[in-house]
């Protein structure tokens, strides 16, 4: 008995019906739950996961933001300057939290 009359190949027939049984349990499935998820992102954050993801890793690269104090080269003409005096190091004094009195001894 032949439910469908077809001019594919035995073979053919068998790679469809894999085919629809992979896109009917796996595909649409994965599908429905990223779309829900997506969804979910979007309400709580306000913005889509892609978009997060594109600012997170545009917040990542070495250029991808702007230095609020930059340099013109027109400093670079004083004579007095150093290599080091270009840097944006913060120097600063480390204060020990332990007290001691005059005889060395720990004051607690």
């Amino acid at each position: 008995m032949q439910l469908f009359r077809t001019n594919l190949t035995p073979g053919m027939v068998v790679l469809l019906v894999i085919l629809a049984i992979l896109f009917a349990f796996i595909v649409v499935p994965v599908m429905l739950i990223g779309g829900f998820c997506w969804f979910v992102c979007n309400a709580i954050t306000g913005c889509s996961p892609l978009e997060l993801y594109l600012r997170r890793k545009a917040r990542r690269q070495p250029g991808g933001y702007e230095e609020p104090y930059a340099q013109d080269g027109s400093a670079q003409d004083d004579a007095d300057e150093t290599a080091a005096s270009n840097d944006d190091t913060i120097e600063c004094e480390v204060i020990s939290a332990r007290t001691f009195d005059e005889n060395g001894q720990e004051i607690r």
